[in-house]
């Protein structure tokens, strides 16, 4: 169903760390945090579905959420990797979550950044796909590099733009992305088309590490209500950060990440 495009660290001795990238990114999103724990783990970052340059074969299946991380566990599989830590954010968190969830047994701990655990009610479910139907068509219509420009103005991202790495993460997401194959991702894979996972994670055995940037008020109240109806979650605020954490301040993602992870 998919042609995977996957970035692997040479130390296949160390602990394996699956990366999940989010909506708009790829595994390039993970370089400079791949280059500072390429000592510790054998990092594996893979383009997901509709992202960078994995090729979905199955185009009527291969975007749908599920299938995705089925096919996650499957190239898995072909690595030979049977146990590992996973570490999503946003919509590869979402992922993670799923993952850890559904399949307990391959993955030692979840770090997510920045992550839903999806809409618990049907009409929260409807009103997401009708929004999200709203941004696909501004993908076909709207000059694509005006609509990433416009992306990173949301609340959700408030600060992102000050950063000095910021018109080269613009540059990056405008020259790895095709509209049409994002489009594909959230109407098959969005918030909306996702089962809902937090009364699953209420029960969830293994320890689950939520990391999230203080500025994203938003996925500060998401964190928080996981926090405390999660007995085994551990939940990181970074200050001065808001929804991307890793992009804004990598050295606090990874002390959040090997701290909760060794």
């Amino acid at each position: 169903m998919y042609r995977w495009h996957y970035t692997q660290t040479s130390t296949l001795n160390l602990s394996p760390l699956l990366l999940l990238h989010g909506w708009m990114g790829s595994s390039e999103d993970y370089r400079e945090v791949i280059a500072s724990l390429s000592w510790q783990y054998n990092c594996l970052a893979i383009d997901l579905p509709g992202h960078g340059k994995t090729e979905v074969i199955d185009e009527e299946n291969g975007y749908n959420f599920v299938n995705t991380a089925l096919g996650i566990i499957e190239l898995l599989d072909s690595l030979g990797i049977d146990r590992c830590a996973i570490a999503g954010y946003s919509f590869g968190g979402r992922l993670a979550l799923y993952l850890a969830l559904e399949f307990p047994d391959r993955f030692d701990r979840a770090i997510l950044e920045s992550t839903s655990p999806g809409l618990a009610t049907e009409i929260d479910r409807q009103a997401r796909i009708a929004s999200d139907l709203q941004i696909i068509d501004r993908l076909s219509t709207e000059p694509f590099a005006d609509f990433v420009r416009d992306w990173y103005r949301q609340s959700l991202f408030v600060g992102i733009d000050k950063h000095p790495e910021f018109p080269s993460l613009i540059e990056l997401r405008i020259a790895t992305n095709k509209p049409h194959k994002l489009s594909k991702s959230l109407q098959f894979a969005g918030l909306g088309n996702q089962p809902y996972l937090g009364d699953r994670l209420k029960v969830h055995p293994q320890s689950i590490s939520l990391i999230v940037g203080a500025l994203d008020r938003k996925f500060v109240d998401i964190n928080q209500e996981l926090a405390r109806s999660c007995p085994h979650a551990i939940l990181k605020i970074v200050p001065n950060c808001s929804h991307n954490v890793h992009f804004q301040n990598p050295q606090a993602w990874r002390d959040c990440l090997t701290s909760n992870i060794d």
